[in-house]
């Protein structure tokens, strides 16, 4: 599959879609490019510092603008663009193919990444979090979902949701006959699950490329062994995907991500967690 990723100016966003891409599907040609871009600017060295942290080293390291890549454009197989006027201008150059756009993909507001450009480490983490799980989601969208029981991802609004979350996702694993995963690495449940008196059952994400995630029974939970500092590398890895899409396959599978908004930061956790679900709902008290 031919593939575009579009920003504005090609040095964050769209080069950063274009890694993640290139990671989870080798097999594929990925570019980047901007409708705006001018040719031979630097990618921005944060971009660099954060994709090679999460592995997913940036692959393109200048930018290049529409009129550069338009081969590439007009023989694509499916465009993906950072916002709806941006899928405009692409519309305008002659692509009569599959193009989404963020704004197309998920109507919340803050599911959707903003120009990272002159924000600080934290912040562009998070935006480019967004990038990552909607780029991907857009490509599962295109290639067909591979499994074959629902994803149904449950999002906590803030931290005081938590509760009200996990008993939501209990209840839609009892309807479903499904496994519950609780996917926050950062800061795995503890407290919500003993109130609901759930067996915790552990799994090392480290490992699930090999031994995938256990079996468990209605009265338990799958939650990770330990807290990951930077989860946003495994869920952006194939590692994940693959491992979600082979349970799935067996039985319906209800997760519980990060909560969206957190005192200390806004996770873009929650976003990444979530992007193989089929259906999802936000959780506030």
């Amino acid at each position: 599959m031919r593939i575009v990723t579009v920003c504005r100016m090609n040095q964050a966003r769209s080069p950063f879609a274009q890694a993640v891409l290139e990671a989870n599907f080798p097999d594929d040609q990925i570019t980047s490019t901007g409708v705006s871009a001018h040719l031979g600017t630097p990618i921005l060295d944060s971009v660099i510092a954060i994709a090679k942290s999460w592995g997913v080293p940036i692959t393109k390291l200048s930018s290049t603008a529409k009129e550069d890549d338009l081969s590439a454009i007009l023989t694509a197989d499916l465009v993906i663009t950072a916002d709806n006027e941006q899928g405009e201008i692409i519309r305008t150059l002659g692509y009569l193919g599959d193009l989404r756009s963020y704004e197309e993909i998920i109507s919340d507001k803050d599911f959707i990444p903003v120009d990272p450009e002159g924000l600080s480490t934290d912040a562009m983490a998070r935006e480019l979090g967004k990038v990552g799980a909607l780029t991907l989601r857009a490509v599962i969208d295109k290639k067909g979902f591979a499994h074959t029981h629902k994803i149904h991802a449950v999002i906590p609004h803030g931290v005081t949701d938590l509760s009200m979350a996990l008993t939501n996702a209990q209840f839609e694993r009892t309807t479903l006959g499904a496994t519950l995963i609780d996917a926050d690495l950062r800061a795995p449940l503890s407290d919500e699950i003993e109130e609901l008196s759930l067996e915790r059952v552990f799994f090392d994400i480290d490992h699930l490329s090999t031994s995938g995630f256990p079996p468990t029974t209605s009265n338990q939970i799958l939650t990770h062994i330990r807290e990951v500092d930077f989860p946003e590398k495994f869920f952006i890895s194939p590692t994940w995907r693959n491992a979600l899409a082979a349970h799935a396959n067996q039985i319906p599978i209800v997760i519980v991500t990060a909560p969206r908004h957190s005192r200390a930061r806004r996770l873009p956790d929650s976003y990444l967690a979530s992007y193989m679900a089929d259906e999802f709902g936000v959780i506030s008290c």
